[in-house]
């Protein structure tokens, strides 16, 4: 009766054991989802121009980079000046040979502080709402 009472006792011991290695596997694995699910999401990973630059000249241009394709239809990019007035008309357009990059077209800007808005959809269906800022040197200077 001991031997029957030790093989029980045991068991009970081992499903104690098997409840706690499962209940650490799904912790580790709802926390990896989680990870996968942060890394998943669109973010800028380099721009034309450079955020905080010093420009001698108005750029033509503003090109943005992200770490995942973007769905160029969806994208929202404007300039605007230290007075929040847009100074850019044109609406972003993709870049055919990079799914990951969208342009926005500038007229001249005069030198003074601006903003880059940008608003970007990534494929997998998460916003990307941020701004950054440039300068444009008086060339007086």
């Amino acid at each position: 009766m001991d031997n029957i009472l030790k093989v029980n006792s045991n068991s009970e011991k081992m499903s104690g054991g098997v409840k706690g290695l499962v209940a650490c596997l799904l912790v580790i694995g709802l926390t990896v989802l989680q990870i996968h699910d942060v890394w998943a999401h669109a973010s800028l990973v380099k721009s034309d121009p450079p955020r905080r630059a010093t420009l001698s000249e108005s750029p033509s241009k503003i090109q943005l980079w992200f770490n995942e394709e973007i769905e160029t239809a969806y994208a929202a990019v404007s300039v605007v000046d230290v007075n929040d007035k847009v100074v850019s008309q044109a609406s972003p357009e993709k870049v055919t040979d990079d799914p990951k990059s969208i342009i926005l077209a500038l007229p001249e800007l005069a030198a003074g502080a601006y903003k880059v808005q940008f608003r970007v959809l990534s494929i997998d269906g998460h916003v990307v709402d941020s701004n950054y800022s440039f300068r444009i040197k008086d060339s007086s200077q």
